[in-house]
């Protein structure tokens, strides 16, 4: 267990890796934590807001950025601030040039930060140290049984790891990452480059995007349907952003 605490220890304490948005000669896009070839044309993701929900900066120069009724309030500090009116004239751009390309190369850069950004890119291996340290442990009070008893206690440990570990994935990181998601992807709907509000069919089907990656966070939910739900807000959100 003390081997198991200092392996987390070392892969939170590890730097996050940073993540490269690029396009290469031949036009396609690409997201990854690899830097890209010389002749790639950079493509510079949005930093999203590092005040998470409920955890306002309490600085004097810090804004609340409360948008409509509808949105979650979120903190912005004035280096913040200058992120997001950046990104907004940056996509203002795009739209005038046409560049569809990058306009989805910033929502799936933002979407990829809000996910395993802030070191959440760690956080599926305690699942995984979960079963491993239950069925650990089950194998070592097996030892010390009869031959029939050993197998349905090292089984009854493995199982309750399998939940033990279903419980942290849903409450420590798809509970964390449905936050970020919707935090940044709310504040980008006002960001969208456009000088005007998203269309109201949009704004309701994101809405529903929203409350279904919420439920899909639950800890009654399977594991898979988290995923599964965020592709769907990923087709949701790149079509948003391309007509919004």
């Amino acid at each position: 267990m003390i081997a198991a605490g200092l392996l987390i220890v070392a892969l939170v304490g590890q730097p996050q890796p940073r993540t490269y948005t690029w396009r290469d000669s031949a036009g396609q896009t690409h997201i990854t934590n690899t830097p890209p070839p010389a002749d790639a044309v950079i493509l510079e993701p949005p930093p999203p807001p590092a005040v998470g929900p409920g955890q306002p900066d309490q600085s004097e120069s810090a804004r609340r950025n409360t948008g409509r009724a509808d949105h979650r309030p979120v903190w912005l500090n004035p280096p913040q601030q200058k992120a997001w009116q950046a990104l907004d004239q940056r996509l203002a751009q795009a739209r005038a040039q046409g560049d569809r390309p990058a306009i989805e190369a910033v929502t799936d850069a933002l979407i990829q930060d809000s996910l395993w950004g802030q070191g959440l890119w760690a956080l599926p291996a305690a699942p995984l140290l979960a079963v491993a340290l239950m069925g650990l442990l089950g194998w070592w009070l097996a030892l010390g049984l009869r031959a029939g008893a050993r197998l349905p206690v090292l089984a009854g440990f493995t199982l309750l790891g399998l939940v033990l570990g279903h419980l942290l994935l849903h409450a420590f990181l798809y509970h964390r990452q449905a936050l970020r998601l919707r935090q940044n992807l709310e504040l980008l709907e006002q960001h969208l480059g456009t000088g005007q509000s998203m269309r109201p069919e949009y704004r309701a089907l994101l809405q529903q995007r929203y409350q279904a990656l919420d439920q899909a966070a639950a800890p009654t939910q399977p594991p898979w349907r988290f995923p599964a739900e965020v592709e769907v807000l990923r087709r949701a959100m790149r079509q948003v952003m391309v007509e919004p």
